[in-house]
């Protein structure tokens, strides 16, 4: 597990963010198909199902989210915010397209509407901004998890280097996230509401790809430990916010 509450991000102001946002978002990353060998039929049919889930859930045009971060951001004066969170999405879409080009390499088909996507795509429509970016930095804080097991089971350097990007961005988005949710004043229940949803995620993670994880080298307990350690620092910065 890595320790992103002594990250220099932490001292971060939107205008900050936007301007990381926007810097990162031109250091695309260049994927190399040229040294891959091929997948086995074994490993194709281990990774495959938990890359369309997560590609389908990279991706999306955030209309609701952007709606709501700018109704937000206007009501409460937080400079930079709704510039920020535009260039997250727009990060958020280039991690799917590099899941997408991995899949269409080795053509495997997409995911028409897997059920966790939909789930949590439902949780942040909920409430406001709040429930939104809570859900969200949830699954972050999953992926983190998600893409180092995948990225030590599979033998493809392609897909190494998209973990290795994933992970490289995931945990900043982390640390946004928890900024985010420090500007609202604390409270007891959301806290309790937080562990709960992790609870639950990491649980349906777990039955849905533990295949995955196995391989790359996680049992259950390490696998549920990591989740809640990185919710541990989440909530640990959105404290140090207030």
């Amino acid at each position: 597990m890595i320790n992103i509450t002594k990250s220099a991000k932490n001292h971060f102001n939107y205008q900050n963010w936007a301007a990381y946002f926007k810097y990162n978002n031109k250091q695309k990353l260049s994927i190399g198909f040229s040294q891959e060998m091929g997948l086995s039929e074994k490993e194709k049919a281990l990774i495959s199902p938990s890359i369309r889930a997560f590609q389908k859930g990279e991706g999306s045009d955030g209309r609701h989210l952007l709606k709501t971060a700018k109704n937000w951001a206007a009501k409460n004066g937080h400079t930079g915010y709704e510039e920020a969170i535009g260039w997250f999405v727009k990060e958020e879409n280039l991690h799917s397209g590099y899941l997408k080009q991995f899949m269409d390499f080795y053509h495997v088909e997409g995911a028409k509407n897997p059920f966790l996507d939909r789930t949590f795509r439902r949780l942040r429509q909920l409430a406001g901004l709040k429930c939104e970016v809570t859900v969200l930095v949830t699954a972050e804080m999953v992926a983190l998890t998600y893409y180092d097991a995948l990225s030590k089971c599979t033998a493809s350097p392609a897909l190494k280097s998209i973990c290795r990007q994933m992970l490289h961005d995931e945990l900043p988005h982390i640390i946004f996230q928890s900024y985010t949710l420090g500007q609202f004043p604390a409270c007891r229940l959301s806290r309790l509401c937080r562990i709960l949803l992790m609870e639950i995620t990491a649980l349906s993670v777990w039955a849905a790809f533990h295949q995955v994880y196995e391989a790359g080298g996680y049992g259950f307990l390490r696998f549920f430990k990591e989740n809640l350690g990185y919710l541990k620092q989440s909530m640990y910065i959105e404290q140090k916010c207030r």
